[in-house]
């Protein structure tokens, strides 16, 4: 799923609003051995899987630039930022 991002950045003495696209996977819980019977309620066979965002690219005004190392790690930290709000938004409806 991809996940998309706005930020505003410096460059050329301007500041530039710029959107940026991850690739979201949501991770995934490892297997587990059975217990009493019931199976995957044992301990883990091997470790659960994180969500990860990988970065694919960044546009601004419509055109791909390229980010720094610095700016990729803070459009990241604000997508994730922006997911977790999200989350929170749809626990409190229900």
């Amino acid at each position: 799923m991809s996940v998309y991002t706005k930020l505003f950045i410096e460059r050329y003495d301007a500041e530039i609003e710029v959107e940026v696209r991850f690739d979201y996977h949501p991770g995934c819980r490892g297997a587990r051995d059975s217990c009493g019977g019931v199976l995957g309620a044992g301990p883990p066979l091997e470790p659960d899987e994180p969500p990860t965002l990988e970065f694919i690219g960044a546009t601004a005004g419509g055109v791909e630039i390229e980010l720094t190392q610095q700016e990729q790690e803070l459009a990241e930290e604000q997508a994730w930022d922006e997911r977790e709000d999200a989350a929170r938004d749809y626990d409190d409806e229900d």
